[in-house]
């Protein structure tokens, strides 16, 4: 399980927006997304021995006993049908809402490398099974084995958002790059004066996030005319404004 950095990094920058500046996050999203209220889901706990916030991000689809539990067992009954039941194939989620009658999945990044999954493929044993789901949630998409390797993780996404659309439950996700969100710095006190040392600065620019965004879509073979049913387009949010 991902610990949260101290000061920076997504996961930071994400409860650092939803706690201290709420309104003008859900502002920033609806600029996007549209007007209407925001309904965020809960995390879950965890054991602070081993996570030092005592929470850690949904897992899996387990959540949508509390906000679908109607469509909840089809779903999951489907989803188990692949048999892709490795744990370490669940989807963790770093945000989950609903606005508008539609269930927003939201993964959240601050610097270019979280794109990327790693050029291996991904699944383990699970690697054919996941791989006939993508095609079986995504026919209009080319789906190929590639799918599996450096971004993965958006696929995944995307046909477990599709998913979920073909049982009624209306879904799309969203990304959201934190611009200048990763800028890691310690504090010292030598002398008894606090000062601030920068020891690793992986911020992005919005312009460096959307030439990312640009090849990943192009190396899976997509694009937002050909997944706006499921994807929205991306939300830049400034850390240091």
């Amino acid at each position: 399980m991902a610990q949260i950095g101290y000061g920076y990094g997504s996961e930071y920058q994400l409860m650092r927006f939803l706690g201290h500046h709420r309104n003008q996050f859900e502002k920033i999203i609806s600029e996007t997304i549209g007007q209407g209220e925001f309904h965020w889901e809960d995390f879950d706990y965890a054991n602070p021995k081993e996570v030092i916030s005592g929470d850690k991000e949904l897992m899996g689809l387990s959540f949508l006993v509390r906000l679908f539990p109607e469509q909840y067992p089809a779903i999951k009954k489907e989803y188990e049908g692949f048999g892709i039941n490795r744990r370490d194939s669940w989807q963790n989620w770093d945000a989950v809402f609903t606005h508008n009658g539609t269930l927003y999945l939201v993964e959240a990044k601050a610097h270019i490398s979280e794109l990327s999954s790693g050029n291996e493929e991904h699944g383990g044993d699970s690697k054919e099974e996941i791989l006939r789901y993508f095609q079986e949630q995504l026919p209009h998409l080319p789906v190929t084995r590639d799918w599996l390797k450096e971004y993965y993780q958006l696929a995944n996404r995307l046909a477990t958002a599709a998913l979920l659309n073909k049982h009624g439950v209306k879904t799309k996700v969203l990304y959201i790059y934190f611009v200048n969100g990763y800028r890691k710095r310690v504090v010292e006190r030598p002398d008894g004066k606090e000062q601030i040392y920068e020891t690793v600065n992986y911020n992005a620019t919005e312009e460096q996030f959307k030439k990312a965004i640009e090849k990943e879509m192009s190396v899976l073979g997509i694009n937002y005319d050909s997944t706006t049913s499921i994807l929205c387009p991306s939300v830049f949010v400034n850390a240091e404004p």
